[in-house]
């Protein structure tokens, strides 16, 4: 009977069970974290451990699957517990493309762990169907990880179209659905091989579930490997928590359909509003993705929208600060409505504009979110705080050589090298083009970009075939070449000085070294390197790569830092 019923219906009666021994329409919860075995050794209920399988997760996944059209779906601790289990999935050396614009937090993992572990990480644009196209590489790209809207910008990207451009190369299709949740979109209809959920967000929708999810087109041997890491890692979520999502889950449609409304409401209403440059919403024809997501999105397009604020980050700070009724707030998804300032949550490596406020609609009265955040735009403007309104923010990248073949180089460090870069917490920026020989200058972390040296070359001639080299140069410094008389110590200090210090200079940071002992090299990290959750790979993939090249002597490096004492890390470890 429940295959006939709509999607709505399922979601509204938990998949309309009930209880075969009580008749509760409510499931219960199963809190027991093991089960007996029968007499003979075997389970009977097939259930052994609850890090592996509990009966609370059965509702909650059996609808998902079911709203979402998979073959079977697998709960987790967080949806960055479910997001990085697909990565975990993979094998090191695995290719990989990923959205440009994504939410911060994967692209933040795939930094910190994904790329040092062996995962070669490549972001793109994927609403550039060219590009996607020209990225994959035959036998070696494993996945493509897609989020539409992607979080903050809302860019639209064709599901259908990239699906069919990565199952021509036998690659797999991910795709983020946090946002669209399946009342507006259901990825796999239009190819997608999985679907990933922060289920703490619009699936629960009460703000007091950390959960996440993952489903699957099909149970096949790579979505074993899921369950496989589930189960052996212990990524599960409680079944309290369990309980609670399958309980959110059955207001979803009614929950994201006023969301949607609300939203577009707002979007209509700011639209052209003088103190803004843009209202960013797909459901706006003035949008670039408006077509796509009109074909791909049914019943709405989402509870979520930024705006950008003129006169840059100031203002836009000013805004948050003078609301009322929307809360300052990090999240999405709830009923109530939340604002942000997302360059400064995200921190430096961040892509997003810092003119940019992101707005997640809720429950309330709509009139009642329009009025506050046209009384917050009054009251910044009557402070005279918005000035002029603000030019889009300039790329990382421009071309100081005024030619063709520049302005191509420029573009595609724009497009494809600065965000790879960016992500692995460092930064380039085109010095020039000359005779087809690129020098780029770069700075931040070494460990983000000595071992990315060959793929940012691979990556600017394949956009660019009149490309013949690249250079990657530090900053007001060129390698040292330390004299064979000088002793050890001393030629690992310059090179520290010369090639390492000005780099990490970007991220507040110095390298002093402590003592050279038979080859063993002992550094300590201060400024904002100092506590940062790169530093392992600042030190291990950067710092120890250069002077091992430039120093054949040097065995080892030993990090004696109190990683502790780091009072302003420049990628915090800690609440960030």
């Amino acid at each position: 009977m429940n295959q006939e019923l709509s999607p709505e219906t399922l979601a509204a009666q938990a998949m309309g069970d009930v209880d075969a021994t009580s008749g509760a329409l409510t499931p219960a919860i199963h809190p027991s974290t093991t089960y007996e075995r029968s007499p003979d050794g075997t389970y009977r209920s097939g259930l052994v451990y609850t890090r592996a399988d509990n009966p609370t997760y059965d509702h909650a996944e059996k609808l998902l699957a079911t709203l979402e059209g998979g073959a079977a779906s697998m709960l987790f601790a967080s949806g960055s517990a479910a997001a990085t289990a697909v990565f975990q999935s993979l094998l090191p050396g695995d290719h990989i493309l990923v959205s440009r614009i994504l939410y911060w937090g994967v692209r933040k993992w795939l930094a910190e762990f994904g790329i040092a572990w062996g995962l070669d990480v490549e972001f793109i644009d994927t609403t550039d169907l060219g590009a996607a196209r020209t990225a994959i590489r035959p036998g070696r790209t494993r996945l493509v990880w897609v989020e539409t809207p992607a979080n903050p910008t809302w860019d639209i990207t064709d599901l259908a179209a990239v699906a069919a451009i990565a199952h021509a190369a036998d690659v797999r299709m991910v795709v983020d659905g946090t946002v669209a949740t399946p009342v507006l979109t259901r990825p796999i209809e239009f190819g997608a091989d999985l679907v990933v959920h922060s289920a703490t967000k619009y699936l629960n929708g009460h703000g007091d579930v950390l959960a996440g999810a993952v489903v699957s087109a099909r149970r096949d041997p790579f979505w074993e490997r899921i369950r496989s890491w589930r189960r052996n890692a212990g990524c599960v979520l409680g079944p309290f928590e369990a309980w609670l999502l399958q309980r959110g889950m059955r207001t979803l449609f009614v929950r994201v359909r006023r969301s949607s409304e609300s939203a577009f409401a707002l979007a209509r209403h700011f639209h052209g509003h003088p103190a803004l440059t843009a209202v960013l919403y797909p459901g706006l024809p003035s949008h670039p993705g408006h077509e796509i997501a009109a074909r791909q999105m049914t019943g709405g397009f989402g509870g979520m929208l930024s705006i950008r604020v003129a006169g840059g980050e100031k203002q836009a700070m000013a805004v948050a600060a003078a609301v009322r009724v929307f809360k300052r707030a990090t999240s999405l998804g709830g009923v109530e409505s939340l604002i942000e300032h997302r360059r400064s949550t995200e921190g430096p490596s961040s892509p997003v504009p810092e003119d940019l406020l992101r707005l997640s609609i809720g429950l309330e009265g709509p009139e009642d979110l329009i009025g506050d955040l046209d009384t917050a735009l009054d009251t910044m403007a009557r402070a005279g705080a918005a000035g002029t309104p603000a030019v889009l923010r300039d790329s990382a990248v421009s071309s100081p050589v005024a030619s063709n073949l520049a302005a191509a180089v420029a573009a595609a460090i724009e497009r494809s090298v600065a965000p790879f870069v960016i992500a692995r917490g460092g930064a380039v920026r085109l010095v020039s083009v000359d005779d087809g020989v690129v020098t780029l200058k770069a700075s931040g972390s070494p460990g983000a970009i000595v071992p990315a040296t060959a793929r940012i070359e691979a990556l600017l001639r394949g956009a660019v075939p009149e490309v013949a080299e690249v250079r990657v140069v530090w900053p007001d410094a060129e390698p040292t070449r330390p004299a064979e008389s000088d002793e050890l110590a001393e030629r690992v200090r310059r090179v520290l000085d010369d090639e390492v210090n000005p780099a990490i200079a970007a991220h507040r940071g110095r390298v002093t070294l402590v003592d050279v002992i038979a080859g063993r090299v002992s550094i300590r990290l201060d400024g904002g390197c100092q506590g940062c959750s790169l530093a392992e790979v600042t030190v291990r993939q950067g710092i120890e790569s250069i002077l091992r090249k430039r120093l054949p002597e040097v065995v080892a490096i030993v990090d004696v830092t109190d990683h502790e004492a780091g009072t302003e890390p420049f990628f915090a470890p800690g609440k960030r």
